[in-house]
Order: structure tokens, then C-alpha cells, then sequence
């Protein structure tokens, strides 16, 4: 039974996991402890549609069908309009909230086939099977990319749809994501690395990039 429970918990220390657990706290967040910051500024809403596209990503790394990551794939680079303030939090997350549903719904028909939806040679679907995931950690890094390449270094242009976001959590989280990506992307190809397990590792830190966001802001209030 140990041993069962130990195969069963391991099956799911995988980078998709994480991401998808990071989306679903990142959510019940500002929804519940951090909703009075939106109510007082509504500019905070970004953060309910860019955890819709973690949990789209991670629930697609879940399912392994291509359909679904394909989806995945232009939800994740949907941050990009999102964190250049393109339009409000409403519109963001109500086009993420779509993707998400997308996912599922393709989830359920795949169910149903004994091939999948898209069902390529043998040779592209193994490339698919690998790169798709890629390419939505791909679009995840924007999120970091755009954070201190743009909006740290100039916030205004962005201010009539972000809030200005120099905060020790935020600062923090998009740092983790950065060293996340590389992890996220190793561990398509490689298993292990002497003793230490790239899906395990790579799962460990996503829950860090949890823990230590939360422990900035209990410490530095922000």
C-alpha cells in the first residue's frame, strides 16, 4: 500500500503538476486573502486570467493529448497582450477563462476516440509531444521578460490596465520563472541528472515559487 501510494505521488512530481497547482493557489489568492486589493484597484484583476493560463498549460501537460496542448500553446503567449496592457483584466480573463474551457472540453472528447483528434505520422506526433509543452513554457517566460525588460523599467505606458508592480512577491515569483523555464524545458529530453530527478526537481520549485513569493510578503508586507 506504501509502496503504491509512493508510485502514485511520484507519477505526479512533474513540472505540469506544479504549474497547474501554482495556477490554482495563484487564483483562490485573489479571490479570497487579495481580493480587497482588487476591489480597491481593479488593475489587479491581470491576476486572475494569467493563473487561468497556468492551470491551461499544466492541465494540458496532464492530459498529453496534442489537441490540448496545441491550445495550451496560444494560451501561454496570450500573457504577452495581457502584461503589455493591450486591454482590461476582463477582457484577459474571460479569453484565458475560454482557453481553459477549450482544454477540458477537448479532454472529454479525447476520452471518447481511440485516436487522437490530431492524429499526425508517427514522426511529427512525437515531435508534438515534445515541443508543444516547450513552446507553452515559452510563453509562460514572457511573463519575466516582459516584467523586467518593460514594465519594471518603464510602468507608464501600461498604467491605464497594470498597476505599477516593484513589489519584493512579484519581483520574486518572476525571477523563479525564469530558472523554472529552463528546468521545465530539460525535462522533456532528460530523466535524470546523476541522482537528482529533473520531473521531481522541477516540481519542488514550482511549489517554491509558492512558498517564497508568500514568504516576501509576510516579511516585506508586499
Amino acid at each position: 500500500m506504501v509502496l503504491i501510494l509512493k508510485n502514485i505521488i511520484e507519477k505526479f512530481m512533474n513540472v505540469g503538476t506544479g504549474i497547474l497547482i501554482q495556477g490554482i493557489i495563484w487564483l483562490i489568492f485573489w479571490l479570497i486573502p487579495a481580493y480587497s486589493f482588487f476591489e480597491a484597484d481593479q488593475r489587479w484583476g491581470h491576476n486572475f486570467a494569467i493563473p487561468i493560463i497556468f492551470m491551461t498549460v499544466g492541465l494540458a501537460y496532464i492530459i498529453k493529448k496534442i489537441s490540448c496542448q496545441l491550445i495550451a500553446v496560444f494560451a501561454s503567449f496570450f500573457t504577452i497582450p495581457i502584461l503589455l496592457a493591450f486591454w482590461s483584466w476582463a477582457v484577459g480573463t474571460i479569453i484565458s477563462g475560454i482557453f481553459f474551457i477549450i482544454v477540458i472540453l477537448l479532454s472529454l472528447i479525447e476520452r471518447t476516440r481511440e485516436t487522437e483528434l490530431l492524429n499526425p505520422k508517427a514522426r511529427l506526433k512525437a515531435w508534438l509531444k515534445i515541443h508543444l509543452l516547450n513552446f507553452s513554457y515559452f510563453g509562460l517566460a514572457h511573463m519575466p521578460l516582459i516584467f523586467f525588460l518593460v514594465r519594471w523599467l518603464n510602468p507608464d505606458p501600461f498604467l491605464a490596465y497594470l498597476p505599477v508592480e516593484h513589489h519584493a512577491s512579484t519581483s520574486t515569483f518572476n525571477a523563479m520563472l525564469l530558472i523554472l523555464t529552463p528546468i521545465a524545458v530539460m525535462e522533456r529530453y532528460v530523466k535524470k541528472i546523476g541522482r537528482i530527478q529533473i520531473s521531481k526537481a522541477g516540481f519542488i520549485w514550482t511549489i517554491l515559487m509558492i512558498i517564497v513569493p508568500l514568504l516576501a510578503i509576510a516579511i516585506f508586507g508586499d
